[in-house]
């Protein structure tokens, strides 16, 4: 197999994987957030991917986890939130991959700051978003303390936490993986 037929092949797995951690993350009713959003760990396998195959396919697995992630939710009101929500909050996801040397060379720190990059990516735009196409669901409060502290954060957050916990445990296995040739 080419080695651009095995990128694709393993993309299309990790892809797939995160769809599975998304789908159960939503089946889980104590992982729903009351006001909005579920703690997941569906960015986990996009910043393998990433990690492993590069920028291009970590923003081409985004994408395409955006578009299906989309199709299973279909939450988008708005244009907007298609673009930000699904479009953008999860291409940026790949952006992780520009800590793949050091993460491939054991850098723990590096694998880190990949999972912090990717829900970084994701909370802002979701943020954005909210801020700029939902604001009037803010009600009395603030667009911007809403959408980026009191709707965002909490999920966002926990989620950083359960995927820095997996991702920890599961490190030493994964570096074997992401050097594998």
């Amino acid at each position: 197999m080419k080695k651009t037929e095995l990128k694709l092949a393993e993309s299309a797995m990790m892809v797939a994987l995160a769809i599975v951690f998304e789908l159960i993350s939503k089946m889980i009713p104590f992982l729903q957030m009351p006001q909005g959003g579920s703690i997941s760990i569906a960015l986990l396998p996009l910043v393998i991917l990433s990690l492993r195959n590069g920028l291009k396919y970590g923003l081409l697995g985004g994408m395409t986890f955006g578009i299906v992630n989309f199709l299973i939710d279909g939450y988008a009101f708005h244009w907007g939130s298609f673009v930000f929500d699904y479009g953008l909050a999860f291409i940026l996801v790949g952006t992780s991959a520009f800590l793949r040397k050091p993460a491939l060379k054991g850098n723990v720190f590096a694998y880190i700051g990949a999972l912090v990059i990717a829900v970084f990516f994701k909370y802002l735009m979701s943020s954005l978003s909210g801020v700029l196409f939902f604001g009037e669901y803010a009600g009395e409060m603030n667009p911007w303390f809403y959408s980026f502290i009191f709707y965002n954060l909490p999920y966002n957050a926990a989620s950083l936490g359960a995927l820095l916990v997996i991702g920890l445990l599961i490190y030493h296995r994964l570096i074997l993986f992401l050097n594998k040739e």
